[in-house]
């Protein structure tokens, strides 16, 4: 089966999404897949070193074109967080994270390959009174911009 990631990371906050390393698996048992919009993404990789061995076929792709192959996803991995990451150093960017989400690896995948240590904010244990908390913390004329103007808000 062909799975994907894309190697995307931020700048700052401009987005370097140039990579995606895709690759064949031979056996899926090593891995967690979820389905979204008929299509199977990893969202955990259960066991590292069969995931690794049972990898195969991988390729780098920048904007669609074939920059290079690897004989291991691991390597495919690093080497292509490496060229994202020196993308988005070469843009300036002073904090430079990883995107998360579908289609990019699992969390515990990047922090194996990713090349420089990151921190993430911790996910609030209460949300609705996080959410609650932002919407007070929002200027007024903040939150009522963009309602007495037809033009874009921002």
């Amino acid at each position: 089966m062909e799975f994907f990631f894309f190697l995307d990371v931020y700048a700052d906050r401009y987005l370097v999404d140039y990579y995606i390393l895709t690759f064949k698996l031979r056996d899926t048992t090593s891995v967690g897949i979820y389905s979204w919009e008929r299509r199977g993404y990893i969202n955990e990789v259960k066991n590292w070193e069969n995931f690794v061995k049972n990898a195969y076929d991988v390729v780098l792709y920048e904007l669609g074109d074939e920059i290079e192959r690897f004989k291991d996803v691991e390597t495919g991995l690093r080497e292509g967080y490496r060229i994202a990451y020196r993308e988005a150093s070469r843009r300036g960017g002073r904090e430079i994270v990883p995107a998360m989400g579908p289609g990019n690896p699992p969390i515990e995948v990047i922090k194996r390959v990713f090349p420089e240590e990151f921190e993430l904010d911790k996910f609030p244990r209460d949300l609705d009174s996080f959410l609650e908390n932002i919407v007070k913390e929002t200027p007024n004329e903040v939150s009522k911009r963009g309602k007495e103007d037809d033009g874009i808000p921002f």
